[in-house]
C-alpha cells in the first residue's frame, strides 16, 4: 500500500483565497486542510494531501503558485 504524499505550506493570509482558489481548480489532483492557529496569526499553514502518484503535478502546481504568491513550505 502506498502512503499519502502530504506537505504543509504556509500562506500569508492575504493570499490564502487565491491559495484554496488554484486547489479547488485543480479539482481531483490533491486535497486540502487548514491547520487550527492563532486568529491573529498573519499567515495560514495548510496541509496538502495527494496519492503518491500525483506528487509531481502536486508539486509542480505549488512551485508555479510559489512563482505567484508568497509560499514557505515548512513540511
Amino acid at each position: 500500500m502506498s502512503e499519502i504524499f502530504k506537505t504543509i505550506v504556509r500562506v500569508p493570509k492575504k493570499e490564502s483565497a487565491y491559495f484554496y482558489f488554484q486547489l479547488e481548480a485543480n479539482e481531483g489532483l490533491c486535497f486540502y486542510s487548514t491547520i487550527e492557529g492563532d486568529k491573529h496569526e498573519g499567515h495560514r499553514d495548510i496541509i496538502v494531501q495527494a496519492h503518491p502518484s500525483l506528487k509531481e503535478e502536486v508539486v509542480q502546481l505549488l512551485n508555479k503558485l510559489g512563482k505567484e504568491i508568497e509560499l514557505e513550505f515548512i513540511d
